[in-house]
């Protein structure tokens, strides 16, 4: 009844007009599309050449990932920063911007890598290899789970290659003077002889006093100093690779159709069963191998092997049983040794002559045990273990991937993820970054927990791998901004520091005082004992000292060298607000070099190298047309 009606509707002469109206204005909107073409979504172009959102996104994810693996918790605090963060993604695609100027240089110049050395590369990667052998399976597999197929991983690994053949030769062919390094070397090795007359700020808490007025005034100025962390509570899913293999069964059929399909992985190599003479090289090398050549003349005219090796050879241990050896296989002993003894066909066959790093060797073969593939009962048991975790680790990957598809197609909670995968959603109060628990307390899950961005679009996160085998996603569910602490709350705190920033301005005072008495020249030792003050003597302090205060050493290696037997005087405040009058008596410099001078060289080098690289890339900047359309700034170079 009501279709027929809106049928009925449809056909008349108002719904016509609205009808055409609509049309007019999606023919209005198409011809405005074609006029205004297609919204940008590339952040920058190079020379005409788009840098892609995705290539800007996959750089910026690895760089974070690499910085939170280096720095830990303290890129966590810095990622809290969302002014922080901008200038870091601004940072990513400036790189993403000298690489591209770069890979057009290169082609200018006209290098180019080889297919064969591109397989040549990916063959030789250890992430592709399972066993020590490039897998092929693996290799799709890993390239499937960042996104690529193998052509764009060829194309991505050319382009790398070829920039690197630019920069290698650009970086290769700096270097730096033995001269300069010396000349380092010896400013790095400098010592100092310094007196210094310390006026401690707590020596003269006693002398002040606070009012209700400077509390006040102090808390307002200071208020960024009695901040109450940044908190947040969410709710997460938690993927354990551990729990997994435990409900995981492989019956012992299972194991056998492994063992029967994969008899490579169960065989025990050919092993050699020798006895051996050593004849040491000594200090006369030409002698130990005469002595080694008559010894090896008797056994071949039938003298007895182990006779003469408990009589001659220098291996001690082995010569007790006559030479003999335990059984090996290849890969253990000496290269020439094992090529020796694997080149031996029969019980009682003798090598010539080998020589080793240890001396001259003469080997009899004793025995020989084929390759052969070991018992089922004796591998059945790691065959069940192997089985368990490639399916612990199958399940894991696919649950993760279900996880991460789950969580994105519904943004606003976990509830559905957690449906679909059969888990509980665990959810976690009010927590700061420095008392998150596990497993929020990773580096990686905390930027997550924290972000700007997943609280303002109120969506989940993506997938976070943690250690141990363990993934999960997380929502948050509440926010609590850094606020300042109330008056009442801090105000010891408050009387506290202005407290000691009086006392520390009075030591102030006074040292300034006793510094331009030291500059004209006075003698001041009685005016030090009136202070209850002492002067301390420091001979030979190293400018990376570590029991000085830094700020203190800083300003003594900053002093000119003192002239005409009068010291370089200065006044320092240190961390604590203590403040010290520093007078260097005398600068030694060392006679010769120190161990460091061959890195220096090599850091000098390095440095050289880095200057060489941003002169290259500046010009190319130069003369490039550079457009950047993020929201860090809009500008054309």
């Amino acid at each position: 009844m009501m279709l027929d009606k809106l049928r009925e509707g449809a056909q008349g002469t108002v719904a016509k007009v609205i009808l055409g109206l609509i049309i007019l204005s999606f023919a209005l909107a198409g011809v405005g599309s074609y006029l205004n073409g297609p919204a940008r979504t590339a952040p920058a172009i190079v020379n005409g050449t788009e840098i892609s959102q995705q290539a800007l996104e996959n750089a910026y994810r690895n760089e974070r990932a690499r910085m939170e693996s280096q720095m830990g918790e303290a890129f966590s605090q810095l990622a809290a920063n969302p002014d922080y963060m901008k200038q870091f993604r601004r940072s990513v695609l400036d790189r993403l911007i000298d690489q591209a100027l770069v890979d057009t240089k290169a082609h200018e110049l006209g290098l180019r890598v080889s297919d064969e050395q591109i397989k040549q590369a990916i063959v030789a990667m250890p992430e592709f290899a399972k066993e020590g052998k490039f897998d092929n399976d693996l290799y799709l597999q890993l390239i499937r789970r960042a996104n690529m197929t193998p052509e764009m991983f060829r194309d991505s690994l050319r382009q790398d290659m070829v920039r690197q053949q630019l920069v290698g030769a650009l970086l290769g062919t700096e270097f730096a003077l033995k001269s300069e390094a010396e000349q380092l070397d010896k400013l790095y090795n400098q010592t100092r002889d310094l007196r210094l007359v310390r006026l401690a700020a707590d020596k003269y808490l006693g002398e002040v006093k606070v009012s209700d007025e400077e509390v006040a005034q102090f808390y307002k100025s200071n208020s960024n100093r009695f901040m109450s962390d940044e908190k947040v509570k969410v709710d997460y899913l938690l993927l354990d690779a551990a729990s997994l293999s435990k409900e995981i069964k492989v019956t012992e059929q299972e194991a056998k159709d492994y063992y029967d399909q994969h008899q490579d992985l169960f065989q025990r190599a050919e092993r050699r069963h020798v006895a051996h003479i050593l004849i040491p090289l000594g200090k006369d090398e030409k002698a130990a191998e005469q002595k080694a050549a008559g010894l090896l003349t008797e056994l071949k005219g039938g003298a007895d092997f182990a006779a003469l090796a408990k009589a001659n050879s220098s291996d001690t241990f082995s010569a007790k049983q006559g030479g003999e050896l335990d059984w090996f296989e290849k890969g253990v002993m000496d290269p020439a040794f094992e090529q020796a003894a694997f080149a031996l066909n029969k019980a009682g066959d003798l090598s010539n002559l080998v020589k080793s790093p240890f001396g001259f060797h003469i080997i009899k073969l004793l025995g020989v045990q084929a390759a052969q593939t070991k018992p089922f009962d004796d591998v059945m048991s790691d065959t069940i273990t192997r089985l368990q975790a490639d399916k612990s680790k199958e399940q894991f990957f696919n649950l993760q991937q279900k996880m991460a598809d789950t969580s994105f197609e519904n943004p606003d909670s976990l509830d559905m993820t957690a449906d679909a995968l059969g888990l509980k959603v665990q959810s976690v109060d009010y927590f700061s970054q420095a008392d998150a628990p596990a497993p929020l307390n990773d580096g990686k899950a905390l930027n997550a927990a924290f972000s700007e961005q997943l609280r303002e679009e109120n969506t989940n996160s993506d997938v976070i791998e943690l250690a141990d085998g363990k993934a999960l996603v997380l929502h948050v569910t509440g926010h609590q901004p850094k606020a300042a602490k109330p008056l009442a709350e801090v105000k010891d705190l408050v009387v506290a520091a202005i407290t000691h920033d009086k006392a520390s301005e009075i030591a102030r005072g006074k040292a300034q005082g006793l510094l331009e008495q030291i500059k004209a020249g006075e003698e001041i030792s009685a005016k030090l004992t009136a202070l209850g003050l002492k002067s301390e003597t420091h001979k030979g302090v190293a400018r990376f000292a570590q029991d000085l205060d830094q700020n203190l050493l800083a300003d003594a290696f900053r002093l000119p060298h003192p002239t005409d037997g009068k010291p370089s005087v200065d006044l320092v405040t240190e961390a604590n607000g203590d403040r010290v009058i520093v007078a260097l008596d005398q600068v030694n410099v060392p006679a010769e070099a120190s161990q460091m001078l061959t890195m220096l060289q090599g850091q000098l080098g390095q440095g050289k190298a880095q200057a060489s690289y941003k002169s290259l890339v500046d010009g190319l900047r130069k003369s490039a047309k550079i457009e950047y359309f993020t929201d860090v700034e809009s500008a054309v170079e």
